[in-house]
């Protein structure tokens, strides 16, 4: 009798790990393979971009096993991610509501156990997504409130299981959001307790990408992005890739892939992935993947320079979404820069004038084009600053010998404008700087240095930062540790904080 019985626990152990082990002990009983098999395919629904037969997968789940958290949890994610695509207040409200159901579940699987490694995975990984959502609405203090309580659950499910590979998805996800966390919000973190991690990130989420069950995609979705991010590039596309091939329904791989090729300077390889992405959304339309791939699009054109191209592709996106104001400034400036070029001024204005006013430390591209487009309202493109974009665009390309032309003559023909010629300098420093031409870094500089512009005031800390490191590629470091200290001269001024944060890095590496 003894010997069955250990038998029967060691049975039920093994049925425990190999069907992810739910702490859900209720009568009567529950056929976990099932559940979990059901759970594996609203997963691959999803990610197959068939949301409505994913949501109805996972509350089949929630019949099967009442009480565990599989089911409210993933379906929570669903809509999520369709916030975040679609902006529509009813799948925030959806998310809010699984999420407390989840959480519900998970406290009652801990009131009985205590050390439940599974509830404090799926319990941590709630408070990440309602953190992350948070985040997205601006609320940055309550994103790290939920993002705290989210990393000691998740880092105590680890410690106590370190197989449970998802669980490293989360604990990966939150070690590296933290590190890219405003400046000005790094005592925060400090004060409870949490210590940015970038490689630790990385490698939580690599383990979940290649062990996971159930975050496996989750996982290599983010690595892509933050591998793309830390110039890791050739591992960013390995992982995408493996996406797109194994989920070709979901275009929104092709897009981000379009988007990877685009900024790696493969212009051809991303106009290639857009417009299949929408040629493969024409078979079943979402309305969010035709937003995103027209926007995507917008953006390939406007880099080539083909502004009527561009200008088509971000109408149709302007045209077709539903909650604009959540659509960056750095967007609208482009779109009207487009219209623009195509002589439409007046649609230009239109797209100006949907810029919004934001807080510089949280969004500072956004305070800097939102300022541009209120220009750009009263006045329209100068000659120089066609020059500009062109140059800017041709550069984006690699082709820096076009992009020193069009520098050179934006140079030439601002005239007196001296907002114009500094950002033209200093676009010249940084293509000499590309091409290594640090000496020639070191002789144009002092003619940026020469002018006074009054509100391109990031113009000139940011020239001594490229001539601090010309200065230092050429292993003149005092004089570069001059150039560098030179930017603490500056205050309150677009882009500051991550400028500071560049010239502290490049100063370390002059000391090593």
């Amino acid at each position: 009798m003894h010997s069955r019985s250990r038998r029967a626990r060691l049975t039920f152990a093994l049925a425990f790990m190999c069907t992810w082990g739910s702490t859900v002990r209720s009568a009567p009983p529950v056929d976990w393979a099932a559940v979990h098999a059901t759970t594996m395919r609203g997963i691959d629904l999803f990610y197959r971009l068939d949301t409505d037969a994913a949501i109805q997968t996972f509350d089949s789940v929630s019949r099967m096993a009442p009480g565990d958290p599989r089911g409210p949890f993933f379906r929570s994610i669903v809509h999520f991610s369709l916030y975040l695509l679609d902006h529509n207040q009813h799948d925030h409200d959806a998310f809010l509501r699984a999420s407390e159901r989840t959480i519900a579940a998970c406290e009652q699987l801990l009131n009985q156990d205590d050390h439940d490694a599974t509830a404090k995975f799926y319990l941590g990984g709630t408070y990440g997504y309602r953190g992350m959502l948070l985040q997205s609405e601006g609320s940055m203090l309550k994103a790290i409130s939920e993002g705290r309580q989210a990393y000691v659950l998740l880092e105590e499910a680890v410690e106590e299981r370190p197989d449970l590979c998802d669980a490293h998805m989360g604990l990966g996800l939150f070690r590296y959001l933290v590190t890219k966390a405003p400046r000005s919000f790094h005592w925060v973190l400090k004060l409870i307790g949490i210590t940015p991690d970038l490689e630790g990130g990385l490698q939580s989420l690599m383990l979940a990408a290649e062990r996971g069950i159930y975050t496996r995609n989750e996982a290599r979705l983010y690595l892509a992005q933050f591998l793309f991010n830390e110039h890791r590039k050739d591992e960013a596309f390995r992982y995408l890739t493996e996406l797109c091939q194994e989920y070709p329904e979901n275009a929104l791989f092709l897009v981000l892939r379009a988007s990877f090729s685009q900024r790696d300077g493969r212009p051809d390889d991303a106009l290639k992935d857009a417009q299949e992405a929408l040629r493969r959304n024409g078979r079943h339309p979402l309305r969010y993947v035709q937003e995103i791939a027209c926007n995507t699009l917008g953006g390939i054109y406007f880099a080539r320079s083909d502004f009527a191209s561009a200008r088509k592709y971000y109408m149709m996106y302007a045209d077709s979404l539903r909650a604009p104001e959540r659509i960056s400034n750095w967007m609208w400036y482009r779109y009207g820069v487009a219209c623009e070029f195509s002589g439409d001024r007046t649609t230009a204005i239109a797209a100006y004038s949907r810029a919004r006013k934001n807080k510089d430390d949280l969004r500072p591209n956004d305070a800097y084009y939102y300022r541009r487009a209120q220009e750009l309202i009263s006045r329209p493109l100068t000659a120089a600053e066609t020059m500009m974009v062109k140059a800017g665009n041709a550069f984006g390309a690699k082709d820096y010998g076009t992009a020193q032309q069009l520098y050179d003559n934006a140079v030439r023909i601002a005239g007196t404008d001296q907002e114009a010629q500094s950002r033209a300098l200093l676009g010249t420093l940084q293509v000499q700087y590309e091409v290594k031409q640090y000496d020639d870094v070191v002789r144009t500089a002092p003619q940026l240095f020469a002018l006074s512009p009054h509100r391109e005031l990031w113009v000139l800390p940011q020239g001594y930062f490229k001539l601090g490191q010309a200065l230092a590629r050429l292993n003149r470091k005092e004089e570069a540790r001059r150039a560098l200290k030179m930017v603490d001269k500056y205050d309150d001024y677009e882009f500051q904080e991550q400028l500071e944060e560049r010239v502290e890095e490049e100063l370390k590496g002059l000391d090593d």
